[in-house]
């Protein structure tokens, strides 16, 4: 790679991490740094391989992952098998909720990647008059993503 983009990149992530009050170590710009750069949302497994495990080990990249969903920089979603994936969704990290974005899911190579949805479209109605309490929301697509189709 490019030495300006990398450089670029390491500001943007050194940014990021500050906005947020999260401490800028090594571990935390290799695994945002990588998020932000795979369109894709991640497993543990795949983060840990592409970075190496003997730069970081596992319990330190559960924690640096766990730290990021709890700020507000990356959310977690759950595979068809309850696995969990991570992505970071790089619009706009001041204002994103988990439930501002949709899931979409190709069929065929089962990369999970994450798409911005009008919320006020989903507006659900119906169901809070009979009782119920909606506390989240997600909204899935299937399809074939640009490398499958």
């Amino acid at each position: 790679m490019h030495y300006l983009y990398i450089k670029a990149m390491e500001e943007k992530v050194r940014h990021l991490l500050s906005q947020k009050d999260l401490k800028v170590t090594r571990v935390r710009l290799l695994v945002l740094g990588l998020l932000l750069q795979n369109r894709a949302a991640m497993s543990h497994a795949e983060i840990s391989s592409i970075i190496g495990e003997d730069n970081i080990d596992k319990v330190t990249l559960y924690r640096t992952l766990n730290a990021f969903v709890e700020k507000g920089l990356a959310h977690k979603v759950a595979t068809e098998d309850r696995n969990w994936l991570y992505a970071v969704y790089e619009e706009n990290h001041e204002t994103h909720t988990s439930e501002d974005h949709a899931h979409f899911v190709c069929d065929e190579c089962e990369k999970i990647y994450c798409f911005p949805v009008d919320q006020t479209s989903f507006e659900i109605t119906t169901q809070k008059k009979q009782g119920f309490k909606i506390r989240s929301r997600e909204v899935r697509l299937h399809g074939l993503c640009p490398i499958c189709n």
